[in-house]
């Protein structure tokens, strides 16, 4: 059954965040823009209320036992190969990608999560911070929009992303750790920087910065250039994430293979069973 509390507009914190009015709006923005140059990311904190927040936290909480588990050990680089044997290598390195994720097709259509990712003023902000002509809601019906679940010693380790960028909103805070990570812009097109991201990979002191989003932050990333991680996750109160999928192509759709990927089946196949 759908929550109350699923008209946009009172999931979002608009005193905070002015978007019917143009030149607050425009403020909002260029602060944000300002620091998607200066760290490849944006925060706006608060931009869901408390109200809402609260809303969708039940809304994920009561789809936690049917989530998929995810157990894997992953590289930093999935898309580089290179000749080496050295197993320090930044490109030959494995770290763990613990969690619990829910698919779209799992999620109440006309819940709130659903009614704040499709919002058009929400699309319109982030595309306005990304200095995008246009964006859209993903057609998928498995991936466009995600709740993710760390728990007691989980964690996404080292990674850069495939995609330009992502959005996500921090729906609870873990009892302890589970903080993001992040190296910004560490590498470019053509410069690889291995020594660089070697570096943090052994955690040499200064060369990160930390994110300690509160419930209700919205967060825009760039993660193929700034490399990241979600710190291991530690107690009894996992740390929830909705994960909000937008393409400049309308109609995006992802085929049966990186559905199966993610959530160990297509779209159209039953749910395997609760998370363990």
């Amino acid at each position: 059954m759908a929550d109350n509390f699923v008209e946009p507009r009172h999931l979002v914190d608009l005193a905070r965040y002015p978007l019917f009015d143009t030149e607050r709006r425009n403020r909002i923005v260029e602060r944000a823009r300002a620091s998607m140059t200066a760290e490849g990311s944006a925060v706006l904190p608060g931009f869901v209320s408390k109200t809402g927040i609260e809303a969708i936290r039940r809304e994920a909480l009561a789809l936690a036992p049917a989530a998929h588990r995810r157990n894997n050990m992953l590289g930093a680089y999935p898309e580089e190969v290179i000749d080496t044997t050295e197993e320090a290598h930044p490109v030959r390195r494995r770290s763990a990608y613990r969690m619990n994720v829910v698919a779209t097709d799992q999620i109440d259509p006309d819940g709130p999560i659903l009614a704040i990712y499709e919002w058009p003023p929400l699309v319109r902000l982030i595309a306005d911070i990304l200095e995008m002509p246009e964006l859209h809601v993903v057609a998928d019906p498995m991936m466009r929009c995600n709740f993710t679940y760390l728990g007691d010693g989980d964690e996404h380790g080292w990674h850069f992303d495939g995609n330009d960028f992502v959005v996500s909103l921090m729906v609870q805070r873990a009892e302890s750790g589970g903080d993001f990570e992040f190296a910004p812009n560490i590498r470019g097109s053509g410069r690889p920087n291995y020594e660089g991201v070697r570096k943090v990979m052994d955690e040499t002191p200064g060369t990160t910065r930390l994110i300690r989003a509160e419930p209700g932050t919205i967060a825009v990333f760039r993660g193929r250039r700034s490399l990241h991680r979600v710190r291991k996750v530690r107690g009894h109160r996992p740390r929830v994430m909705a994960l909000l999928s937008y393409h400049e192509t309308p109609g995006l759709m992802n085929g049966p293979a990186a559905q199966r990927r993610v959530f160990d089946r297509a779209y159209g196949e039953p749910v395997a069973g609760s998370a363990s």
